[in-house]
């Protein structure tokens, strides 16, 4: 998998223009020869996109280096929710402190990028550098299907919107079917990557699936939006697709060295696929935090074991058919309990102001979504019920 850092410590200014002869006349028209002229004169792109370069990398460290209360509880809360990104802090952290700085608002509700670019516009003064730093307010959120156009160019095809970003960027090899996930910084028509970016590569169907569902269901109104506020989660199950997609490969590869007949392969590869369908749904830290607060919540209130697990496997059985976009997963795990005054087969009972309590959610809340699974899924509760008598 590429996981890709820019690094703008060392900028080096390159001043050859072409092969002119020195004593040739100035390609600029002046009539002066190449050597009294334009020799030494510094291509203006080539020095906005150092100083830009420049400004890449003093963003980042201004975000690094803020000092807040909430930025620290949220590192820590994200934290705790990633899967595999846990075992590598330093990418868990240039993630986070790219895309907290990119996206999230303080108590004035303002951005990091935003305080950053006003205090630095006054100490640039080249027009062209001032105007692209403005615009890095407008920091895109972005992923989708990507292609290398040539050794600095990629091409991404954003998900939902179906825009095509163009990304200017080095990069080498890129395999087929890769995934982008990345912040990208606006620079004329075209966009640069903040600090880090993610290709995944062999995952793009099953992630543009997971992506398109997830805001399809969820409660964002727009692509942006939804992306600005699952950008940690859904880094991280990139990594939990990649992974299940090279054990799939390796199991593949195995079966073909080992001459198994075909059902046995066909019937592998059917197993692979169920796993990465599974980590596309479970592999996401909301419904297991949501599935975990309702077991916590009915085994500290005593409840008959069979009946809490039925509520658990409606909760499941939710999530695996819907896959919603959860922006708070407690207002499920209060809503099962809610539901079950539906159920006359239990006796567990609560009252809608003891869940709001108790799970730091509205009781509005709670009550919509308690309605809203309930309609759906009366046929679903019945089925287990039966089961369980069985």
């Amino acid at each position: 998998m590429n996981l890709c850092v820019r690094d703008s410590e060392k900028l080096e200014v390159n001043t050859n223009m072409s092969t002119v002869g020195r004593n040739e006349p100035c390609p600029c028209g002046s009539g002066k020869k190449y050597k009294k002229c334009c020799e030494n004169a510094v291509n203006i792109d080539t020095l906005v996109s150092q100083e830009l370069d420049v400004l890449q990398a003093q963003l980042y460290d201004f975000i690094a280096t803020a000092q807040s209360a909430e930025m620290e509880e949220s590192y820590h809360h994200y934290l705790s929710k990633m899967d595999l990104m846990q075992a590598d802090p330093d990418i868990y952290e240039m993630a986070f402190v790219s895309w907290y700085g990119a996206t999230q608002q303080d108590a004035d509700g303002v951005r990091l990028i935003e305080r950053f670019v006003d205090k630095q516009l006054s100490t640039v003064t080249r027009p062209q550098t001032a105007e692209v730093l403005e615009s890095w307010k407008n920091v895109r959120v972005t992923a989708g299907t990507v292609e290398k156009l040539d050794d600095s160019t990629l091409r991404v095809e954003e998900a939902i919107t179906g825009d095509t970003l163009i990304v200017t960027e080095k990069f080498g090899k890129l395999e087929e079917n890769s995934f982008f996930l990345g912040l990208l910084l606006p620079n004329g028509e075209k966009y640069l990557p903040f600090a880090q970016y993610f290709i995944y590569p062999a995952i793009e169907k099953a992630a543009m699936e997971l992506v398109k569902i997830r805001f399809e269901q969820g409660e964002f109104e727009t692509l942006h939006d939804y992306l600005s506020a699952q950008y940690l989660e859904i880094a991280d199950v990139g990594f939990v697709l990649y992974s299940a997609e090279k054990k799939k490969a390796g199991k593949a590869a195995a079966i073909g060295k080992a001459s198994v007949e075909s059902d046995t392969a066909n019937d592998s590869d059917e197993d692979a696929s169920d796993s990465i369908e599974g980590v596309e749904i479970w592999k996401t830290p909301e419904y297991n935090e949501a599935i975990t607060s309702l077991q916590t919540f009915l085994s500290e209130k005593g409840e008959d074991k069979k009946e809490s697990e039925l509520l658990v496997a409606v909760l499941e059985k939710y999530f695996y058919t819907e896959r919603p976009t959860i922006r708070n997963p407690k207002i499920y795990s209060g809503a099962l309990v809610d539901m079950a005054k539906n159920i006359d087969e239990i006796s567990i009972r609560h009252v809608q102001k003891e869940l709001a309590e108790y799970f730091d959610v509205s009781a509005n809340s709670i009550s919509r979504r308690s309605k809203q699974i309930w309609e759906s899924y009366q046929d679903t509760v019945s089925e287990l019920l039966k089961a369980t008598n069985t």
